[in-house]
């Protein structure tokens, strides 16, 4: 159950280590940039299977689409190349393989028994503005909404089964 906040500068040995033992890792992206503390070695944390949540503890920035944004800009700059964290082979949209590798670690991360659309989870849904996505093919909505602007496209919100927007 352990998770390793940062984790920025882990070494490859200790990448295997965090694996070899189940335990996670919460990046926090703008918390990384604000302090110029560096950038995580996301692929090898990708393929060695660690579970990846972000997350943010600092007044910078708590926007979960940002983190994502951050987390993939970081690693374009530093390896010169786009689509990091895509993998073609089961998920070609960067996007939306960070989404779903932040969901299900952050759900661990926080310590829910159950995370996501399954009976007895808690319920949190953000319904998108189906106008701030016209054109957009539907296999692309979510890295058209994570690598957009900073505005808040969601035209409802529900939090723990209640809508409160």
């Amino acid at each position: 159950r352990w998770q390793l906040v940062h984790a920025t500068h882990a070494l490859p040995a200790e990448i295997e280590a965090v694996a070899a033992r189940g335990a996670g890792i919460v990046i926090c992206p703008t918390t990384e940039a604000n302090l110029g503390d560096g950038v995580p070695d996301l692929p090898r944390w990708l393929a060695a299977g660690v579970p990846v949540a972000v997350g943010s503890d600092s007044q910078v920035g708590r926007d979960w689409r940002e983190e994502l944004r951050w987390l993939d800009y970081a690693q374009r700059l530093v390896l010169r190349r786009r689509n990091v964290a895509a993998d073609p082979a089961h998920q070609p949209s960067t996007a939306a393989r960070l989404f779903e590798a932040a969901r299900e670690a952050g759900g661990r991360a926080a310590g829910f028994a159950r995370w996501g659309l399954e009976v007895g989870a808690r319920a949190d849904l953000l319904l998108p503005d189906p106008a701030d996505l016209q054109g957009v093919d539907p296999g692309h909505a979510l890295d058209a909404l994570v690598f957009s602007g900073p505005a808040a496209p969601f035209a409802r919100v529900l939090v723990a089964g209640r809508w409160v927007r």
